[in-house]
Formats: C-alpha cells, sequence, structure tokens
C-alpha cells in the first residue's frame, strides 16, 4: 500500500463564489509526499503516481442556471466533473488522476454559473480524500524451468585440396650507377657594418608638488522608512500595536475604517470581531472586505455597521448576534452602496415570527437612500432580511432568505429579482406595504413571483 494520503474538510459556513475553489480549512489526515494550502485550497502532489479522489460538498441554495456543479481540476489539464440538479442538499464526486510528472497541482472548483452557499444544517460543509493507488495488475512471474542438456557436437568435414601457387613474375632490369655531382660555386665577401652615432644625456626629472589636505566626510543622513498605504489597511482580530500594513494590522475594524482613505479598501482578516459599538463608514467609495472565517458578532443593541459616506461596499463577511438585538445589522444612508456575498444571520428565537425581536439584515433610511445592490447574500434566521424605507431605490437580486418574514417594501421603488427561499420556509417572502406604488417594478404580482422562484407576496396596497 502507499503511503501518501490527504483527507481535508470545511467546517465554516459561507459561499463558494463562482469559478473559486472550496476551501478546506481543517486537515483531517496528511501522510506522504503531498501537501495543501488552507489560503487557497490547492493541493499539490510531489511525487508522480496515479491518485483516487472520493469529495462531497453540501449546498444550501444557489441562483446558478447548471444546478450545483463542482469540478476537480489540476495543472496538467484534469478536469473531472461532480453536478447535482438539486440545489439543495450536496453534490458528490469520484475521479482519478495521473500525475505524470511532479509536482501538479489539484483544486475543487465551483464550475456553477453563481456562487454556492454551503449547507448550513450539518457541522461539515465540504469533504475531500485522495489516496494514491500504486497497486499494479500485473499476475506473479513463473518458475524458469532446467536447462536441457547439450547434445553431441558433430563431426568435422574434409579440408578441401589447396590449389596451385602461380610462378613469380620476371624481375626488373638492373639499375644504373649514379652521376657525378658539379662542383659548388664561391661565396661572395659580406661589406662593412656602419658605426652607431652617440646616445643622448637624459635629462633631469622634476620635483613632484606637494598633495592637497583631504576636506571632511559629511554627516550620514537619517535611514528612511516606509509609509502605510492608506488605500489598503489590514485589520486582524485581537492585534495590538499595529500600524494596518498586513505584516502588522490593527487590530479592530473601527481602526481600519478610520484609517483608509477615501476609495479605499479595509481587508478584514480571520477572526471573530466582537461588536459593542457603532461602526461609522463615512467615507466615500471605501470597501470593506472579509475573508475566509470572518466573524462579526454584535454584543450590544447597537447598529454593527452605519454607512452614511457614499459609494460603500460591505463584501464577504459573515455578521452575527449573541443575543437577539431589535436592531438592523447593517444601515444606509446615501447612494450608490453594494452587499455583496455576506451571511447574515440571528440566534434562533423560539414561537411565531410574529412573537420575534424585530432584527434586521439591512435597514435604508428614510428619503435618504437610491441605487443600492444587494446581491448574492443570505439572510435567515431574522424577523425580517431588509426593511426598505420610503423612496428607496435599486436592486434587490440573486439572495437567499429563509426562516424570516422576507423582503419588507414600504413606499420603495426596487427591482426584485433572482431571489430564492430555504428552509425553513419564511412567512412571507415579499411584502408590499400600504403606500407602495402599483405598476412596475411589482406589478403584474404573477411576474414578481415568477421572477423570484415562485415567491410568497402580502400585497397590503
Amino acid at each position: 500500500m502507499s503511503d501518501i494520503a490527504l483527507q481535508i474538510e470545511r467546517l465554516t459556513s459561507g459561499t463558494v463564489p463562482a469559478a473559486g475553489n472550496v476551501i478546506f480549512d481543517t486537515i483531517v489526515y496528511s501522510a506522504g509526499n503531498i501537501s495543501y494550502d488552507s489560503t487557497t485550497g490547492i493541493i499539490t502532489f510531489n511525487e508522480a503516481g496515479r491518485y483516487v479522489f472520493n469529495w462531497i460538498v453540501t449546498t444550501q441554495s444557489s441562483a446558478s442556471t447548471n444546478g450545483a456543479t463542482f469540478t476537480l481540476s489540476s495543472s496538467q489539464g484534469d478536469l473531472l466533473e461532480g453536478n447535482s440538479p438539486i440545489k439543495t442538499g450536496g453534490v458528490v464526486g469520484v475521479g482519478v488522476i495521473e500525475a505524470v510528472a511532479a509536482p501538479v497541482t489539484v483544486s475543487l472548483v465551483n464550475t456553477s454559473t453563481a456562487p454556492v452557499f454551503y449547507g448550513t444544517d450539518v457541522p461539515v460543509k465540504a469533504t475531500l480524500v485522495v489516496i494514491q493507488d500504486d497497486i499494479t495488475g500485473a499476475g506473479p512471474t513463473g518458475d524458469t524451468g532446467p536447462t536441457g542438456p547439450t547434445g553431441p557436437t558433430g563431426a568435422t568435414g574434409p579440408t578441401g585440396d589447396t590449389g596451385p601457387t602461380g610462378a613469380p613474375g620476371p624481375e626488373g632490369g638492373d639499375t644504373g650507377p649514379p652521376g657525378p655531382t658539379g662542383p659548388t660555386g664561391p661565396t661572395g665577401p659580406t661589406g662593412p657594418t656602419g658605426d652607431t652615432g652617440p646616445t643622448g644625456e637624459t635629462g633631469p626629472t622634476g620635483s613632484t608638488g606637494p598633495t592637497g589636505d583631504t576636506g571632511p566626510t559629511g554627516a550620514t543622513g537619517p535611514t528612511g522608512t516606509f509609509e502605510p498605504n492608506p488605500f489598503e489597511v489590514f485589520v486582524q482580530a485581537g492585534a495590538v500595536g499595529g500600524d494596518g500594513t498586513q505584516a502588522s494590522p490593527f487590530g479592530t475594524i473601527q481602526q481600519g475604517v478610520t484609517a483608509v482613505s477615501p476609495t479605499g479598501t479595509v481587508h478584514v482578516l480571520g477572526g471573530t470581531y466582537p461588536v459593542t459599538a457603532s461602526i461609522a463608514v463615512n467615507k466615500a467609495g471605501v470597501t470593506i472586505k472579509g475573508y475566509p472565517n470572518t466573524l462579526i458578532q454584535l454584543q450590544a443593541a447597537v447598529i454593527p455597521f452605519l454607512v452614511t459616506g457614499n459609494g460603500v461596499t460591505i463584501e464577504g463577511l459573515t455578521i452575527t448576534s449573541n443575543n437577539p438585538y431589535a436592531v438592523e445589522f447593517i444601515q444606509l444612508g446615501g447612494t450608490n452602496h453594494k452587499l455583496v456575498d455576506n451571511v447574515i444571520f440571528g440566534p434562533p428565537q423560539a414561537g411565531p415570527s410574529t412573537d420575534w425581536v424585530v432584527n434586521r439584515g439591512f435597514l435604508t433610511q428614510a428619503n435618504n437612500m437610491t441605487n443600492l445592490i444587494a446581491q448574492n447574500n443570505i439572510f435567515y434566521s431574522l424577523r425580517q432580511a431588509a426593511y426598505l424605507n420610503p423612496n428607496a431605490t435599486g436592486y434587490i437580486v440573486d439572495n437567499v432568505v429563509y426562516n424570516t418574514r422576507g423582503f419588507v417594501v414600504d413606499r420603495a421603488v426596487v427591482v426584485l429579482s433572482g431571489n430564492s427561499w430555504g428552509s425553513p420556509e419564511n412567512a412571507v417572502d415579499i411584502a408590499l406595504l400600504v403606500g407602495t406604488v402599483t405598476g412596475p417594478p411589482y406589478d403584474p404580482l404573477t411576474d414578481l413571483a415568477d421572477n423570484n422562484s415562485n415567491a410568497s407576496i402580502s400585497d397590503q396596497r
């Protein structure tokens, strides 16, 4: 049996983007000449051979048009696909890859047409096992039999007669005597060599002038320093005394927002971030970007993210609370904001949802929020996924919502499309309150329902 094997798991909830790698966060077993990078999701075989794969990815939901599809992709061009037409359940795959010349890299890629949300009701979200198969198919070689005896050597036949030798040819004629050598002529006399003229006297060498004095060496200037980049600021839960660089991050998100320049990015690295005071996001064009294993946990009755600067993006965060609080997790004022690829949920509440604490995924400020895009987010276990106040505009598309009272539209004018509903089902998926406009973008209601996965609609207009 081979000594190369690897088992990896993902235990954290979240999403895997379209064309993104599945990031397994736990190495259960690893042996032999193989390695795994938990930041990129890439497996590296450092030895040629035949490798057998088994994997499963649990799925909660996706807006994909080709079901839930995951493909094992290697650096030498292998593509082994596993898929399921049902986007709530799981995708199983098996396959064999022959690593011809090491190193060879392999990753499990989401080849669905949209992000896929991992299952929420199971502890292990994804598992992959790979083992090198070094068993050959040939049977044992049989024993070689003994060598037989050598047969007798046959008799040598008679030697044939030697033919006659031909007579030698006649010798050539005699060589004549050499002729006499003629006398050498006399050598002529050499002429006389002329006299060499006298060498003139060498003139005296002049004296060397004095060497000038060396001037003093100037003082050495101070050593320069690297300044943090105000457009790329990093935070890491629990860090102390940092300057916001990736090597020395800040310890809180508010420190990062305070330090970042308009249009810059606050990179929220993995960890748990307790929140007991509102984080004021009041700079134009700022992005707050979460990384894998990032958890924002509200621990007081405050609004975690209070957004007032225009053009703010909140992306890739997982946000929850230790208790149900009667606040929204994100409050939005201004224009041109984006909420993308976030997971926002509350702790379980007992009884019917009409009696729950009114906690919400996000809320738009009345008469002060236009052109919002909320896309590819997951909202669950909340009184309301969102409350859209009067005159808000924008697009609410491709989100997954379950165990809530849905999207509440209070005289806002927003496009709802591509949203889907998980389990447990919502009390209502979309509520249109009194005073909300009739006609587009909500009517006819049959089209609104069809465009949102057969949504249940409460029309109170």
